[in-house]
């Protein structure tokens, strides 16, 4: 051994033990002289760069971190660290691809696993992200990250019983863990017991009053249950605790519009992020229209879900009396809605790439969903004529004639949700179970219809009773083409997705099968629905229960019938 590696071994040694001891500033100059004198030396590099991650240098630890994975290539420990940093980096590709390599050096590291999962949430691939965690927790019961990772995972998903287990286990592990008790009561929120999430999470935020994710969740529950005063007061703390948070601000805009509070409820909407960057920089650069008259053109762009720009697409006529032309902008996927949006107002342009916004002229932008704040509409002016959208008129003939052959009456269906976002469980809440409409499809001399383009519309969901289904997917390739064939139904059945404001917005007969838990805009208390005259809405007596829904549906239904 040299000089220099007797010297370097002891610099580590004694690094180490400042480590443990919690005196990092010293340790870290010590790892800066080890790797002057070996600046390949791998345990320099692990755990200089592991404690540069502490400290909060995240470059620095990926820096090392990566040399050490080159300079020890059989290292899984290096890689997995490595996959750790690149994390804290934002760089979840880079992640998944380190968490992957330790993986197949070590097969049998649980943190690997965790930090593949961490990397795949991050990437949209939940699924597999859950995968991990689950292989994660079954090589080490005692990785407490990992069990909070899966859980919330589940909760995401819906899957109730499994996020229970996976938050019980991390409370086994730390009794105290307020992410775990947090994550616990959502779990059974989730399985319909609201009352005891409630109290839960009351517990939580009493024993922890500055834990913001509880006081998040406690509103959460609160808009479930229907309590909009509890869940803008817990938002609101949660928003003083973390100022900004988009969830939380979110939150309050939907406990005061559920309470019928437009004007602030509006207001509070405003606080989410602005989207134009999405679409262009340029786009972006755009003034934002104020709401006063305005001389020139204004462009409105399409935000969120499909069912969001149908609704607030009647607000677009009434700008008209305050700027001299209005632009829809219908980009990205948004571009389904385009043709069926054109017969909105004629003296509406209808476009679908931002690069066509016009130029020469003064511009102003605004997102559809903040039309109503800036426009003042109240409870008041949420209705609207129907219809305000109609069928295009080259698209209705084709209809005619495939639906020619099916007796009347004719009922379209749309049971299947898929939620934009990472939330699950709104897909999994939102989704009408084949069986609860299988006594409708058995009733006699009616003709039933498939609404929804994809997997989600397939009427082998059905199963024997699928068979009286038609199978009108190859034929929507847009929203013209959905309201073309809406338009030759006599009734549609819907969960609560575009479909159901589609039909709204055509003034089609439309009753809407929806959740306990329910949307703000379709507000308690009442069966109609003060955005749609023809909507009449089904909803859950108890929280998952639909079968409720299903009888009152099929006596409804049977009541109707000779009318139709």
């Amino acid at each position: 051994m040299s000089a220099d590696s007797g010297k370097v071994l002891g610099l580590l040694a004694r690094a180490f033990e400042l480590q443990q001891r919690g005196q990092l500033a010293d340790a870290a100059a010590l790892y800066v002289d080890a790797l002057k004198l070996a600046p390949d030396d791998p345990t320099a590099l692990v755990n200089g760069g592991v404690l540069a991650l502490v400290r909060g240098d995240v470059s620095l630890a990926v820096a090392r971190l990566d040399h050490g994975a080159r300079v020890a290539p059989r290292n899984a420990i290096a890689r997995d660290n490595l996959a750790l940093a690149l994390l804290h980096a934002g760089r979840a590709d880079d992640a998944l691809t380190a968490s992957e390599a330790a993986i197949a050096l070590q097969p049998r590291l649980a943190t690997a696993h965790n930090h593949r999962g961490i990397a795949l949430t991050r990437l949209r691939r939940n699924a597999e992200a859950r995968a991990a965690f689950g292989q994660a927790m079954a090589l080490d019961p005692r990785l407490l990250a990992a069990a909070l990772n899966f859980g919330e995972q589940a909760n995401d998903a819906g899957d109730a019983r499994e996020a229970a287990l996976a938050y019980d286990r991390a409370l086994a592990l730390e009794p105290g863990n307020l992410h775990a008790a947090t994550g616990r009561a959502f779990a059974t929120a989730l399985g319909g017991d609201l009352t005891g999430a409630t109290r839960a999470l009351e517990d939580t935020v009493a024993r922890a009053p500055l834990h913001a994710p509880a006081w998040q969740t406690l509103g959460a529950v609160h808009n479930f249950a229907w309590n909009h005063d509890g869940a803008e007061a817990a938002f609101q703390r949660a928003l003083a605790l973390t100022p900004g948070a988009a969830s939380a601000q979110f939150g309050v805009a939907s406990a005061r519009l559920g309470k019928g509070d437009f004007p602030a409820g509006w207001q509070a909407f405003e606080q989410r992020p602005d989207r134009a960057a999405d679409l262009t920089e340029s786009f972006a650069a755009i003034p934002l229209w104020d709401g006063r008259d305005f001389d020139g053109t204004l462009v409105v762009h399409g935000e969120q879900g499909f069912g969001d720009v149908l609704q607030f697409a009647r607000f677009i006529p009434l700008t008209r009396r305050h700027v001299r032309n209005v632009v829809l902008l219908l980009s990205g996927d948004h571009a389904a809605l385009a043709p069926l949006l054109a017969t909105l107002d004629a003296d509406v342009r209808v476009i679908t790439r931002a690069e066509d916004v016009p130029t020469g002229a003064p511009l102003a932008r605004i997102s559809i969903l903040s039309l109503p704040q800036r426009l003042a509409i109240d409870a008041h002016g949420l209705a609207m004529p129907a219809p305000y959208l109609h069928a295009p008129g080259d698209r209705a003939g084709a209809w005619v004639h495939r639906l020619a052959p099916l007796p009347r009456p004719r009922v379209g269906l749309a049971w299947s949700v898929l939620a934009r976002d990472v939330h699950g469980f709104v897909t999994r809440h939102k989704s009408i179970p084949p069986p609860i409409l299988a006594p409708l499809l058995r009733q006699d001399g009616v003709s039933f219809v498939t609404l929804q383009p994809g997997p989600q519309g397939d009427p082998v969901a059905f199963g024997r009773d699928g068979a009286r289904i038609f199978d009108a997917r190859l034929f929507l390739h847009d929203f013209a083409d959905t309201a073309a064939l809406v338009a030759q139904l006599d009734l549609v059945i819907s969960a609560d997705t575009a479909v159901a404001h589609l039909a709204g917005a055509l003034g089609v007969p439309v009753w809407m099968l929806d959740r306990f838990n329910s949307c703000w805009r379709w507000r308690g208390g009442t069966d109609l629905s003060p955005w749609y005259p023809s909507m009449r809405i089904f909803r859950q007596a108890r929280f998952g229960d639909w079968s409720d829904v299903g009888a009152r549906v099929a006596a409804a239904f049977a009541e109707l019938r000779p009318k139709l």
